[in-house]
């Protein structure tokens, strides 16, 4: 097979408004009628793609298996000396079942070995971004140089980006060898797969430096990074000639992700202090850099005997020297040299469970899933522990704040409750990283099919009774150090800033009909 494809995306918008409307009568609402502030604002935004593709596939004997792919893709997104990148891809497979000293085995029903390689391109990035370019701007870029100058001064421009015409594919390149087995007439059947992935030149726009001056964001080839794993999926069924059948079927996974190279530029774009020369190289990408916590401070003694912070005393939390401009402890909690890598959000192991099961007219099906080995900023607990310090007004609170340290309960681990933040408490930390562990119940139904012969009476098909629940069941790790205090574990970005609440729990009871 080969051929080629060619795509063009074209937008163009254009708004218009103006306020105070005259009129209650809706016949009359259009802009001309209208006598108030009026703004009129318009963009557009264009790119191409081109790509040449080709694919050969070989069969012998249905036994020995070959695919290779070639492309070579082209965007218009980046500089005239990369727009192009070129992906081949091989895979390979033996039917080892087919084999004649597998053929009479009453064990072995199916058996394939298999292994590929390959590569693929990512242009997600916007359209100029290997441009520099300007905006004009009524505020701020004009300046009196004399000091004497009268009324309104012209419009100035301030730069928005600096371009890169060196911008390139993002390329990951992805090896993995598996196996696909069915035992016992494909009663058992399942999946082993082992992966390398390494992705080169991640594209990213980091901060910049001030001294750069305006419009110093730059879009570069920033990370590479690499991820390997390995998956697990089995399942089984019973016999399907029995009135009560039934499947059960799992899979588990690992993944392990490393940032195996940044460029100077951007290595302490992603956390880490260049002062330590401890950058994120090494650790996983969505990692957490912060402070280490070692409790509260719960006598004077404490308070006296600890290294210097502002803010500390009785109730409040205490902060671990780390190291100083030596390497080693100077008893003082430094912002450049005390925080440290202390977690990731992506978990190390992912797995799931599902179970159907029929009952001659009726039918049952559930499936659990869960993760495990991460670590969750649990921002919940600034609602709960930190009762006024962070915009707390009109929020509810758990009971649990009635329990804060004071000095008639002194042994505490919750922090004073207080109405300011003087030892910076919100501060990223191992206070607030706790298990994002969680085992979850996703759905479970019940249903029934109503006999053939009773809905073809009344002109149906199938009728088909259902009641289901989603997210009933929602377990997670509730004691020890690292225990999660919050409702719900599960979060997109790893942070619970952005989204403290449970995912909601759905019942529904419903019908599935055919004519």
């Amino acid at each position: 097979l080969a051929g080629m494809e060619t795509n063009k995306y074209v937008t163009e918008t254009m708004d218009a408004n103006r306020q105070t409307i005259q009129f209650q009568n809706s016949d009359y609402d259009s802009l001309s009628n209208a006598t108030g502030n009026m703004s009129v604002n318009g963009s557009g935004n264009k790119y191409n793609f081109l790509s040449y593709f080709s694919k050969f596939n070989y069969s012998y004997n249905s036994k020995y298996l070959l695919s290779a792919s070639l492309r070579y893709d082209g965007s218009s997104k980046f500089g005239k000396n990369n727009q192009y990148g070129l992906f081949p891809a091989v895979s390979a497979g033996w039917r080892v079942s087919e084999e004649n000293f597998l053929s009479a085995n009453k064990i072995v029903s199916d058996l394939k070995l298999r292994a590929s390689w390959g590569k693929n391109g990512n242009s997600n990035i916007p359209t100029g971004a290997t441009e520099t370019y300007f905006v004009s701007d009524y505020n701020g870029t004009s300046y009196s140089i004399g000091g004497n100058e009268t009324g309104s001064l012209p419009s100035g421009y301030r730069r928005v980006q600096t371009g890169n015409e060196d911008l390139k594919w993002e390329t990951t390149t992805q090896a993995d060898i598996g196996l696909d087995f069915g035992l016992f007439d494909q009663r058992v059947t399942g999946s082993i797969d082992y992966y390398h992935k390494y992705t080169d030149g991640m594209l990213f726009q980091p901060p910049y430096l001030g001294t750069i001056g305006e419009g110093g964001y730059q879009w570069v080839n920033a990370a590479d990074m690499t991820n390997n794993g390995i998956e697990l999926e089995i399942g089984y069924r019973s016999n399907p000639s029995k009135d009560f059948t039934y499947s059960i079927r799992g899979n588990i996974s690992h993944n392990k992700n490393t940032i195996a190279h940044l460029p100077k530029s951007v290595q302490y774009s992603y956390g880490g202090s260049a002062l330590k020369g401890d950058d994120i190289q090494g650790h996983p990408l969505h990692s957490y850099y912060g402070f280490v916590t070692d409790g509260i401070f719960k006598s004077q003694d404490e308070v006296a005997n600890s290294a210097a912070q502002p803010g500390k005393g009785l109730g409040r939390i205490r902060y671990k020297d780390i190291s100083g401009p030596n390497g080693k402890p100077d008893g003082q909690i430094d912002y450049d040299y005390d925080r440290t890598w202390i977690g990731s959000w992506d978990p190390t192991v992912e797995y799931g469970i599902s179970f159907a099961a029929n009952y001659r007219n009726f039918d049952f099906s559930m499936f659990w899933q869960g993760v495990a080995g991460n670590t969750v900023n649990d921002g919940w607990k600034c609602y709960s522990y930190f009762y006024n310090v962070w915009v707390q007004n009109g929020f509810n609170h758990p009971t649990r704040v009635l329990n804060a340290w004071s000095p008639a309960n002194p042994n505490s681990n919750i922090p004073a409750l207080s109405l300011i933040n003087p030892n910076d408490e919100l501060r990223t930390s191992t206070y607030f990283m706790e298990s994002g562990s969680y085992l979850k119940l996703r759905n479970i139904q019940v249903g029934y099919t109503l006999p053939a012969r009773m809905s073809s009476t009344i002109g149906m098909e199938k009728l088909h009774i259902y009641v289901m629940a989603a997210n009933i069941v929602n377990l997670k790790k509730t004691s020890g150090s690292n225990a999660f205090t919050g409702p719900d574990p599960e979060n997109p970005d790893g942070s619970s800033y952005s989204n403290p609440y449970v995912r909601p729990q759905t019942y529904k009871v419903g019908l599935d009909v055919s004519f």
